[in-house]
């Protein structure tokens, strides 16, 4: 075969390749939209979009006096990466511990595929931020094109107008995030625990329930990433298997609910005693136990 003869074979493989349908998602000119939809104390809500199908990776960090991401960006996009393939692996190691084996890849589990909108809780109030978006191949793991930023500040005070209900109904708890117009808002974050204040007293005895919930939204403030944030009605079977607690007939239980909105001085703290599968309670904000109230 001449040298000419080859190169013409060369170059219709790889042109029928590239029309290829049947070839898999391409990381080249991968655009990436992104839109601000809510910006609040804690939270910011964001919609991201590709042009066509593409993994790609979302993450918001605080702005940094002096740095421009945009003039380094191969830098800022692969240290991006490392840090969220070191909390892959930590997610990882926690599930092997835990006996389960079967645990999905990075990019099914860090990367995004397709249109999404996501909240970025546990922010601090009055404070700039960017928000980012690049390809990533996810055979490599390495990035893919352009890095998108996007710069935001975060409100003092949060914009949203929410409140919380609180029903307790035999072993079933359920809590309701409610606005202004008493409809439920299933978009806003939060945060919500209970406790048992008999367990609390034989593990803590010099420990309120008051200051126990104080030091446990203190610590997630200071580590957000450690948040179990919630959206919506949560409900949930207090038997001590689908969940950890067991209520437990004539014990005073603590339910403690914060807007994971910034500042959690907002939050609602409710008492009420278990009598047994027949208890049936429902308490509106109103009703919630202030701070210096007695305990």
């Amino acid at each position: 075969m001449s040298k000419r003869l080859s190169l013409f074979v060369v170059l219709c493989s790889l042109l029928f390749a590239s029309c290829n349908p049947e070839a898999p998602w391409t990381t080249k000119k991968v655009e990436i939209s992104m839109k601000v939809e809510t910006v609040s104390a804690g939270f910011v809500e964001c919609s991201f979009a590709t042009n066509k199908e593409a993994y790609y990776y979302i993450d918001i960090t605080p702005m940094r006096e002096g740095y421009d991401p945009m003039t380094q960006q191969k830098q800022f996009m692969s240290l991006a990466l490392d840090s969220a393939d070191i909390e892959y692996r930590e997610w990882r190691s926690e599930l092997l511990k835990k006996g389960e084996f079967n645990v999905a890849p990075f990019a099914s589990h860090m990367l995004q595929y397709g249109p999404v909108d996501h909240f970025f809780t546990g922010l601090l109030p009055n404070t700039k931020y960017w928000i980012y978006a690049f390809a990533v191949n996810p055979e490599t793991l390495k990035p893919a094109g352009r890095l998108n930023l996007i710069s935001v500040t975060t409100t003092d005070e949060s914009v949203v107008n929410v409140h919380f209900d609180y029903r307790v109904k035999g072993r079933w708890d359920y809590i309701y995030p409610v606005d202004s117009l008493g409809n439920i808002n299933a978009r806003f974050p939060y945060i919500a625990s209970t406790i048992d204040s008999t367990l609390l007293h034989n593990k803590f005895p010099d420990i309120s329930p008051q200051v126990f919930f104080m030091y446990w939204m203190l610590d997630l403030f200071i580590s957000p990433e450690d948040a179990d944030v919630l959206y919506g009605v949560k409900a949930v079977y207090n038997d001590g298997y689908n969940s950890w607690m067991d209520f437990e007939e004539g014990h005073t239980y603590y339910t403690a609910i914060g807007g994971f909105d910034g500042s959690f001085k907002q939050y609602t703290l409710y008492r009420f005693s278990w009598e047994g599968d027949s208890t049936e309670l429902y308490f509106s904000e109103q009703q919630n136990i202030k701070d210096g109230q007695d305990w």
